[in-house]
């Protein structure tokens, strides 16, 4: 698994794993994967158009709707499937337990979300620092976890090589230069 994260909202994670869905489609089989997880005090916790109240978490298999969810984004980019997972931040190792068979297990897993860290070690964790906002304080203490960190202005990613990555072993990798 590839996992990306992100400082702040709206920092390019979906272009980023599009990207790399793009670049590694033709030679493997991806699934693109979105976590959205709520955490309590956030205004959506308590019920919201992705999360019904009484839901711990729910799990979307997606297939192309627009071309605005990240989700269709990396369809279109070439992944073999995608799933949208959105969980309450106390029931997401829950929610990855009923995910991770649903993956094929013969593809190889392009991630965006920040809270999965904190439960998963995967092959690379990249983090997109966005250079007009904030850091947000749920990421904080994800920040040093990153493999490599890419900074965002906006419209670009700055000081990122996609040739830095590969599949090598059946496992995503950072080649050294």
């Amino acid at each position: 698994m590839i996992m990306i994260g992100a400082t702040a909202r709206q920092s390019g994670k979906t272009e980023l794993a599009s990207i790399i869905i793009k670049n590694f489609c033709k030679q493997e089989k991806i699934t693109g994967v979105k976590i959205s997880t709520l955490h309590e005090g956030d205004a959506s916790f308590h019920g919201s158009m992705s999360l019904p109240m009484s839901e711990k978490y729910v799990i979307e298999k997606s297939t192309i709707h627009t071309k605005n969810k990240s989700t269709d984004r990396m369809l279109l980019a070439g992944a073999t499937e995608t799933f949208w997972l959105h969980s309450k931040d106390v029931f997401l190792k829950d929610a990855l337990n009923e995910l991770l068979p649903m993956i094929d297990k013969n593809s190889f897993v392009v991630c965006e979300s920040n809270s999965l860290r904190r439960l998963v070690e995967p092959d690379i964790f990249i983090m997109i620092k966005n250079l007009k906002s904030e850091v947000k304080n749920s990421v904080k203490d994800i920040l040093e976890l990153a493999d490599i960190t890419i900074e965002f202005d906006g419209t670009k990613f700055l000081q990122f090589d996609l040739n830095s990555l590969d599949i090598l072993g059946g496992k995503w990798v950072l080649k050294k230069y």
